[in-house]
């Protein structure tokens, strides 16, 4: 749902758009589906003619009918953050049994260092005694 809000100028509509939505994603932490809100605010300028088009190019069709869909669309779909969260305290998945975490508690210990990088911890603990 939104609104639209045309006016003219010189050099042809301008168009505002304030639009607002729904979509199902799915954590990028726990990978539960859930509902994302979407928001995306707008303003595009459709030329009266090709040579007084704005660098987005969009000029006014012979019809006088603009269709917004692209727009919109893809307005609201550059809204999607790149690792979307069910909740911003989402404790992810278990990495030993890949239980949720927000849901079970399991009891692992995480502690276990990677043996390539065993000689990195030693340098390490090295520098916290000096």
């Amino acid at each position: 749902s939104g609104t639209v809000r045309v006016s003219r100028a010189q050099q042809g509509l301008v168009v505002n758009v304030q639009v607002q939505g729904l979509t199902t994603t799915q954590c990028g932490r726990c990978l539960v589906d859930f509902e994302l809100p979407l928001k995306a605010d707008f303003t595009d300028l459709y030329a009266f003619s090709p040579k007084m088009a704005s660098e987005s190019g969009s000029v006014l069709p012979e019809t006088g009918q603009l269709d917004l869909a692209p727009s919109i669309r893809e307005e609201l779909l550059l809204s999607i953050p790149i690792n979307p969260l069910c909740r911003p305290d989402c404790k992810g998945l278990c990495p030993v049994c890949g239980e949720n975490r927000n849901t079970t508690h399991c009891d692992h210990t995480v502690d276990e260092i990677d043996p390539r990088l065993e000689h990195l911890k030693s340098l390490k603990d090295k520098q916290e005694e000096a």
